[in-house]
């Protein structure tokens, strides 16, 4: 099964780093591998979710041959083979129209700016059902992570995440400001919950998006609150 604490730290960069390489295999020329930058959105099981037009080169790979490999690297200045970074290997294949307004509504959430993409029409939400996971965390933190155990139960709050976000941005404005100084270290800027998932959320200050960890997973409505009211004591002592 492997280690849930080292699962937990691999994916924690994947919702913390907004793109990586999606490397597929290329039709253009067979055998070699094509890498391409490629923002990606997680969803709340850790499933990456990318937003492609169909025509583009990785598109027309993916819709050949659907196994695939993105690499994410931690966003950080230093010795580059100090920091972490993720392979995540899985088969990438187009959402069906049932699924697809649930994943703009979270991929748009994190990327306002690409829902301008919508008026061409062709762009479509592909999903990395994850097969297995490389995780490096520096030297010597070396592991691989199985499906099973990369994979986060789905929280009991998922179709109620709207609910959560507006509730935060409409009465806990000023929580949402003292985390941005605490943890963001930066004066609020139009500060606003954008997202949340079962180890983290994603807020929006000024028009840069962070992503704020958990102590511990929150796979219910009350865990979440329970862990804002943490997280804003703890900036509020700070």
């Amino acid at each position: 099964m492997g280690d849930p604490a080292i699962a937990a730290k691999a994916r924690a960069l994947l919702r913390r780093v907004d793109a990586g390489v999606l490397s597929t295999w290329s039709l253009a020329m067979p055998g070699f591998p094509f890498g391409s930058l490629a923002p990606f959105a997680m969803t709340h099981e850790a499933r990456p979710l990318i937003y492609v037009s169909r025509i583009a080169e990785h598109t027309r790979n993916l819709a050949a041959n659907p196994r695939a490999c993105l690499t994410v690297v931690e966003a950080t200045r230093g010795n580059r083979q100090a920091l972490g970074r993720t392979s995540l290997l899985g088969e990438a294949h187009e959402l069906p129209a049932a699924e697809r307004a649930a994943a703009a509504e979270r991929f748009f959430a994190i990327f306002p700016e690409q829902s301008a993409y919508e008026q061409f029409h062709d762009f479509g939400f592909w999903r990395i059902e994850p097969v297995r996971v490389r995780w490096i965390g520096g030297f010597g933190e070396i592991h691989w992570i199985e499906r099973e155990t990369w994979l986060a139960a789905t929280p009991e709050w998922s179709a109620g995440e709207a609910s959560i976000v507006a509730h935060m941005n409409d009465d806990h404005r000023d929580a949402l400001e003292l985390m941005c100084r605490h943890f963001l270290g930066a004066e609020p800027d139009a500060t606003r919950l954008v997202a949340v998932d079962p180890e983290g959320f994603h807020l929006r200050n000024g028009a840069a998006i962070h992503w704020l960890p958990f102590e511990h997973a929150c796979p219910t409505a009350q865990q979440v609150r329970l862990e804002m009211v943490r997280l804003t004591r703890a900036a509020r002592a700070a």
